[in-house]
């Protein structure tokens, strides 16, 4: 999770003038971050709660029209009551924030192909080839947040407790609802494209010190790479 190079920090102290100048928490930085907090919050609401409440998703996801059973009948995807409408809101901020894990961490570790090479003492162990960026956004946070849900369902069915009025929701919005579908790859989509606009706009005309160094990192890089 370094911004920069071990080496090139050395070389360089003066990069560790952006803490003392305040410039991460200055009213620009500070003004931009509430600024997209604004948009995306926004654009979670406003892409996600219209298609919902006009009556959008009544063709349901894996029975009536979309499995080709009767086309006469929309199915069992009728929603929009609180819960449904809630959690697939919900749904898509943790789809969200995810993605902005990406922009925000810059450390993507793509491990390497095939994981296993089933060759005992030659070359590196799995633990060394395997892409955690990728195995984490999907089986650590979306499969495992998806699978939550429906155990969240589950527990309500043991009782009358406070999980009680979530029983076969899940099963209601995932299995039932094409539109829970669409809207979470939509949303999520739009709301980091205007994340990664507002990035390319500020380093491009309002640079941090940290991103002017970290371009001539890069560059120093890649001038080693070819000589």
């Amino acid at each position: 999770d370094r911004d920069l190079p071990r080496d090139y920090v050395l070389q360089n102290p003066e990069v560790y003038r952006s803490g003392p100048q305040n410039e991460f928490l200055s009213f620009r930085m500070t003004f931009r971050w509430v600024a997209m907090t604004i948009i995306q919050t926004l654009t979670i609401y406003h892409f996600t709660a219209p298609v919902i409440d006009l009556g959008g998703g009544s063709t349901s996801a894996f029975k009536g029209l979309m499995g080709n059973w009767d086309r006469d009948v929309p199915g069992d995807g009728e929603g929009g009551d609180l819960k449904v409408f809630g959690t697939t809101i919900y749904s898509n901020l943790i789809y969200v924030v995810t993605l902005k894990a990406f922009f925000e961490t810059r450390s993507l570790i793509h491990g390497e192909f095939p994981t296993f090479t089933c060759r005992r003492n030659v070359g590196e162990g799995w633990p060394n080839r395997m892409g955690y960026t990728w195995v984490g956004v999907s089986w650590g946070s979306v499969i495992f947040y998806i699978w939550f849900l429906y155990m969240y369902e589950l527990i309500g069915r043991r009782g009358v407790t406070s999980f009680f009025d979530f029983i076969y929701v899940t099963r209601h919005l995932l299995n039932m609802r094409s539109i829970t579908w669409m809207v979470s790859i939509l949303t999520p989509v739009i709301a980091c494209i205007w994340d990664v606009t507002g990035k390319v706009y500020s380093n491009m005309y309002y640079p941090t010190q940290t991103q002017i160094h970290s371009e001539i990192a890069s560059r120093e890089f890649k001038n080693e790479l070819v000589s």
